[in-house]
Formats: C-alpha cells, structure tokens, sequence
C-alpha cells in the first residue's frame, strides 16, 4: 500500500496542530486541580481552668453534617433557598471527620490535663464523656457573614439523661473576600464550639456514685 504524500507545508501544519492539542490537554488537566483548604485549630481567648468534674477522657463524635455540606467542594454561600459551591475550592478530607479532628484539638487546648481524642482516632481508652455536634449551616451568607449554625450537647458516658445542650448560632466577619478568608473564619467559629463545649463540660453535674453490692 502505498503512503499517503503531504508536502512540506501540510506536514509542518500538522505538526503545529498536533503540539497545540497537546497543550490544550496539559494546560486543561493542569486547571481540573482544585486549590485544597483545611481548617485549622486556634487558640483559646478565655483562661484553662478545669473543674475536678469534668471527666477525664473525653470522645468528640464525628459532627453530623447535611450532605448539601459534606461533600468536596467547598459551599461558598449558604442561603435558605440556596446553596453555592466554590469552583475550584475544595476541602482537604471529609468536612465531618475534618471537623471532628479539628474539635477535638481545640478542646484539648482548653482541658489540660484532660485527654480529648476525636472519634474513630487510635485508642483503647474508654471514653468518659462525649461531645457531640449537628451542622446545619457553615458558610457565608450573601452578605459576606460567615455563620455556623446547629447544636451542641455534652454527657457523660451512659448518662444522657443529665446531658447539657445548647444551640449553635455563631456568626463572623471574615478579614477578605477570599476563600481563605472564609475558612479562617470558619476555624474561628469552630473554636468558638469548643469554648462552648469547655463550659459545659465544667457544668457537668457530679457523676454519680457507683453502688457496690
């Protein structure tokens, strides 16, 4: 059979045709790569002072997370009949598990000398009290407000009974208009819970005594 003939301007301009498509396709992998954030724990504003009731190991549990929230990419805007995802912005590992690490940090700082560990992590420690979260809101507004909303409960283990709880309605104004901006007001807030979640742990009433027969 025989090869098809190109002159010399047919070949060179295949050859440029070939060296663009090619560079289109590394140039469009390149930008399929979203920017990764995580949040980060920060330091507490009030005084360590921990009560001889609080318990001494304590589990914070997996928050739970609407699946509108727990997902990749990064929700910019939260409104109520809206939800707006970042485009190339997504978080570094699942919101739930990120937050609970995250919480579970925070309220280590603000306990020491207590051991604080996040659910699922590594120990054979049994967990005397547990801290658990509900997301419902965590993003901006339209206004540029980041907010976290949702709830908060802390108990002893095989005491809910004589849990304490308390809505979660926190809200701050970010230092830009950046995605950055926006999660570093998020790590605000979620210091914020474990401030919240140390008071209550303080207010714990005593456990009761154990019966012995």
């Amino acid at each position: 059979m025989r090869r098809p003939f190109f002159t010399h301007s047919a070949r060179r301009a295949m050859a440029v045709t070939a060296a663009m498509a090619g560079t289109l396709m590394l140039v469009g992998c390149g930008s399929s790569d979203p920017t990764l954030y995580s949040l980060a724990p920060v330091a507490s504003t009030q005084p360590a002072v921990v009560g001889s009731q609080v318990p001494a190991v304590i589990e914070v549990r997996t928050p739970g997370v609407p699946s509108t929230l727990d997902r990749q990419t990064i929700v910019g805007v939260q409104d109520d009949y809206s939800v707006t995802p970042l485009t190339g912005a997504a978080w570094s590992e699942p919101l739930a598990l990120m937050l609970g690490h995250v919480l579970s940090t925070d309220l280590q700082q603000r306990l020491p000398g207590r051991t604080v560990f996040a659910q699922n992590d590594a120990t054979t420690i049994p967990a005397e009290g547990a801290v658990e979260v509900e997301i419902t809101r965590f993003a901006r507004d339209s206004a540029g407000l980041v907010h976290l909303a949702g709830s908060l409960s802390v108990h002893r283990v095989g005491d809910a009974d004589h849990g304490l709880s308390v809505p979660l309605d926190l809200s701050a104004s970010p230092t830009g208009t950046g995605t950055r901006a926006m999660v570093a007001a998020l790590s605000q807030l979620t210091g914020q819970v474990a401030d919240l979640a140390a008071e209550r742990l303080q207010a714990l009433p005593v456990a009761p005594a154990a019966h012995h027969p």
